[in-house]
């Protein structure tokens, strides 16, 4: 039986606006297309009974790569919708075929099998093909750094410099924006950052439960953060796993 979770994975910078403008039931945990593994890992754990795509992504090669994924699951009773934007709002639709154009006909949000159809004066939105949603590369860190996050505690996954993925003890909540100090090999790095994405998580055989959380750094340190990932982090990136 599916929970009533909800999953959206989108472009980062375009959840804000489908966060403010897409209403959807159950709780909601949005994912970055960078980060659609941990959208993956998230959907096999929880079984969500909705799966929101954002339209532009669905239609890349990773984005067919994650749907087709999805799908593979076939988790009973869970649906697979696109997310578009039309007129400057939002609109969900389900979904035929992600490589399929999204057209134009009359202004509805449930469309028929063989197009989404949304009014629009424009013939369809489009996206390459081939588009790279991962906008930085980013590297494991190599041991144990315990970031310190406003008040809390993190540990440090991985990072790149735009963003990182931290486990942190204290409540993370998507657009919140925090403080994190990273420890260095002098002083602590002080960075600025906003919460990307959430994920509650409660490992069998741990006692604690914690949050996975993606943060994207929101000052001008990118210079200082490719340095510190040198120092602390493997030499090679991560492999984009779609």
């Amino acid at each position: 039986m599916p929970s009533d979770i909800t999953i959206i994975v989108a472009d980062a910078p375009r959840i804000p606006a489908i966060r403010d403008g897409v209403p959807l039931p159950g709780r909601i945990m949005y994912f970055t297309a960078s980060n659609a593994a941990s959208a993956m890992d998230t959907i096999r754990a929880h079984q969500p009974k909705l799966i929101v795509v954002d339209a532009l992504f669905a239609r890349t090669a990773p984005g067919v790569a994650f749907v087709e994924r999805v799908e593979r699951l076939a988790i009973p009773q869970s649906d697979i919708r696109l997310v578009v934007q039309l007129d400057g709002r939002w609109v969900t639709a389900p979904r035929s075929s992600v490589a399929e154009p999204v057209s134009v006909s009359r202004p509805v949000a449930v469309v028929s099998k063989t197009a989404v159809v949304v009014a629009s004066a424009s013939p369809m939105i489009a996206a390459p093909a081939a588009l790279n949603t991962r906008r930085a590369p980013r590297f494991l860190v190599r041991d144990a750094v315990n970031a310190v996050v406003e008040n809390g505690s993190a540990n440090l996954v991985d990072i790149s410099v735009l963003g990182a993925q931290i486990v942190s003890g204290p409540v993370l909540r998507p657009r919140q924006k925090i403080k994190i100090a990273l420890p260095d090999t002098g002083d602590m790095l002080q960075v600025m950052a906003q919460v990307a994405w959430s994920t509650f998580e409660k490992p069998v055989l741990v006692m604690a439960a914690h949050y996975r959380a993606g943060i994207e750094f929101t000052d001008a340190a990118q210079q200082a953060l490719e340095d510190y990932r040198r120092r602390h982090c493997a030499d090679q990136p991560i492999p984009y796993r779609g």
